[in-house]
């Protein structure tokens, strides 16, 4: 975006007023002579607001760039036209524009100015830091313009203006003239999506693999207990029958043991029941879980 060169000059003041009040910038008086005066930290924002006020009004500019132990800081200052000198001084109700790309680049000037988005491998969140109060309704109805939905709170005693909806991030960010970031953003997404819905249904596979197994080995052991009192032999043969497999394969789910067995589920579940009954009042008329349960 800090690339963008808007054709318009309309459009280009707006981008510019826009990265005046996003970024907190103010007027000074320089020799008689009213003066933007911006402190950024971005270089490639500062030399667009030297482009930007070059082209609006052929705008004379200052550049300085200051280096400390923490970070570079860039100093800015546009000697202003008299007659375009009264828009860096309205308030944020009356400096919003009507026409839509004047709101587009108006709204893409404050996102340079105040705005930052996440990386979305981390988690959806665009914001706008507003100057202010009004400022902060004004980029919430410019936002909303675009399809987005927002939310304001207040943060360390500061208005932010935010979106949580990837689509709506998508949305903004298309409109505000990033096509390669939506290009980037749409990409990390995906593979986001992809990632999620792929653990969903590992764990979803893997509980029911534990759900399978643990069922699997009480069966077993439900058998077990049955031969070890001698009770299986006395059972009919398709009881017989069917403890054999389950013994032999504690691991298959009912679907599948029905499937070797050629017989329905519902015909191995209720054969596994009846199993399980017999053995519960073989072991005193109680389930082990049932007792474990009462102890």
């Amino acid at each position: 975006m800090a690339g963008f060169l808007p054709a318009r000059p309309c459009c280009q003041l707006s981008e510019l007023l826009g990265i005046y009040f996003g970024s907190r910038a103010r007027l000074i008086r320089n020799q008689g002579v009213k003066a933007a005066y911006f402190s950024l930290l971005r270089n490639a924002i500062a030399r667009k607001v030297v482009r930007l006020g070059r082209s609006v009004g052929h705008m004379e500019a200052k550049y300085q760039a200051v280096k400390t132990k923490k970070r570079m800081s860039f100093f800015i200052e546009l000697a202003l036209p008299p007659g375009i000198t009264p828009a860096f001084m309205q308030a944020a109700a009356r400096v919003v524009p009507d026409a839509t790309c004047d709101r587009k680049a108006m709204l893409r000037g404050l996102f340079l100015g105040c705005g930052s988005v996440n990386a979305p491998s981390a988690r959806y969140h665009l914001e706008f830091v507003a100057p202010s109060a009004p400022w902060a309704t004004a980029i919430g109805g410019m936002a909303e313009s675009a399809g987005a939905k927002v939310g304001i709170m207040e943060r360390g005693g500061q208005q932010v203006v935010y979106v949580k909806e990837g689509d709506g991030i998508v949305r903004l960010l298309s409109w505000m003239g990033a096509s390669r970031a939506v290009m980037e953003f749409e990409s990390i997404r995906v593979v986001r999506e992809v990632s999620g819905e792929v653990n969903r249904r590992l764990n979803f596979e893997t509980a029911n693999i534990g759900k399978t197994i643990g069922s699997g080995l009480r069966q077993a052991a439900a058998i077990e207990r049955l031969e070890t009192t001698g009770k299986l032999d006395g059972l009919p043969p398709a009881l017989r029958e069917m403890a054999h497999w389950r013994s032999a394969n504690p691991e298959l789910n009912l679907g599948e043991l029905a499937m070797r067995m050629k017989l329905s589920k519902s015909a191995v579940n209720h054969r596994l029941r009846r199993l399980q009954d017999v053995a519960d009042h073989t072991s005193g008329g109680r389930s082990p879980n049932r007792a474990r349960r009462s102890a």
